[in-house]
């Protein structure tokens, strides 16, 4: 493989060690080195990585599926570890999206026009949508934590718990008809604005296509109707913040619905992971904090560690939301569907605590007999 090079090489080699008849007298090993570099041309460099990329090319197949086994052991090590735990979750993402299958079937605000149509309330079709995307992130943090990916577990779940606020907001005034319409009107047509800011930076964008044309004068009819704030994040819930003249920030529909619980906490640790922050980029849910460890931890892959916080906080942000709209219509369904979630969350916040604890130990225990 390396022959066409190897030639190259040598010849600069060579014309090095003529020029400089007394090199192995005169220069040290690294400034022979990098006499023989600055002596190369273009052309070997070019050479030399296209050969060696070609190489691991044409053998990457075999290191890529031993590294697959690898993951493969790794993963059934964490079923056998997190199994209780992590069954309990999926259990309770199942059940959650049949409660929402049920609620779309048995819906009094979806009108059916047709087979093949039907009309959703504004407020039904709102409220629907942030719970089916809520248990989709449910399922994508089962599959991160089954991988050993709890940082990219606890980054997703941030936004959960976004989707969870805005919910809970929606609820809060569901019995303000007025209010509530005017919240869902504009949360629906903030997606123009922000569907327009995203299209117009596009390169090489064709400012008279059709469908940018359109979009541009929706976005201006709205820019017209609600004010030219509503440019910016979350100016959709304005009607609840009439008396400040502040940007509207997430934390502001926090303190609204009074979400002061210890979540808050976890989605600025989340906010550092998502932004590379420097703690972010220093610490992992996947290590360990021992003074028994003198050198750093750097991870490169999964670990089975650190799944209990987005397990816990997944689950209970899954609970407040979907119970929370159950109870907006108070039955003897709804209250014996979410004590049945409670039951289930319960267990699944005492399972990850026990687990996680045990694995902690389990691993103290080896560092200091190490």
């Amino acid at each position: 493989m390396l022959t066409n090079f190897d030639n190259l090489f040598y010849k600069a080699l060579e014309k090095v060690l003529t020029e400089h008849e007394k090199i192995g007298n005169t220069f040290t090993d690294v400034e022979i080195e990098e006499l023989v570099l600055n002596s190369v041309d273009e052309k070997l460099i070019n050479e030399i990585s296209t050969n060696f990329f070609k190489s691991l090319k044409s053998n990457m197949y075999e290191p890529l599926e031993i590294d697959r086994l690898v993951h493969l052991e790794f993963q059934s090590r964490i079923k056998q570890k997190w199994f209780q735990p992590l069954s309990m979750l999926d259990s309770f993402i199942m059940i959650s999206e049949e409660l929402c299958t049920d609620l779309i079937e048995n819906s009094t605000e979806i009108v059916k026009l047709d087979n093949k149509s039907s009309n959703h309330s504004l407020r039904f079709f709102t409220i629907m949508k942030l719970l089916s995307k809520l248990i989709i992130i449910s399922k994508e943090i089962s599959y991160l934590l089954k991988g050993g990916f709890s940082d990219a577990a606890l980054s997703r779940w941030r936004t959960s718990h976004e989707i969870k606020i805005i919910l809970m907001l929606f609820c809060k005034n569901y019995n303000s008809a007025n209010l509530l319409d005017e919240l869902l009107e504009r949360y629906n047509n903030a997606a123009i604005i922000e569907e327009y800011n995203e299209i117009k930076s596009t390169v090489g964008l064709d400012k008279n296509d059709p469908y940018f044309t359109n979009l541009k004068k929706l976005y201006e009819e709205l820019l017209n109707d609600y004010g030219h704030e509503f440019r910016y994040s979350y100016e959709w819930s304005r009607p609840l913040f009439k008396d400040s003249k502040r940007p509207i920030t997430f934390k502001m529909l926090e303190r609204y619905i009074r979400d002061h619980n210890e979540t808050n906490t976890f989605y600025k640790k989340a906010n550092y992971q998502i932004h590379s922050s420097p703690l972010g980029t220093l610490e992992s849910l996947g290590t360990i904090d021992s003074n028994n460890i003198d050198y750093p931890p750097y991870i490169f892959g999964p670990s089975n560690l650190g799944l209990r916080i987005p397990g816990q906080l997944i689950a209970l942000t899954l609970y407040e939301s979907i119970a929370t709209y159950l109870l907006l219509n108070t039955s003897l369904t709804s209250v014996i569907n979410t004590n049945v979630l409670q039951l289930f969350l319960d267990e699944i916040l005492n399972t990850f605590d026990s687990v996680e604890e045990q694995i902690i130990q389990e691993e103290m225990s080896m560092l200091e007999e190490d």
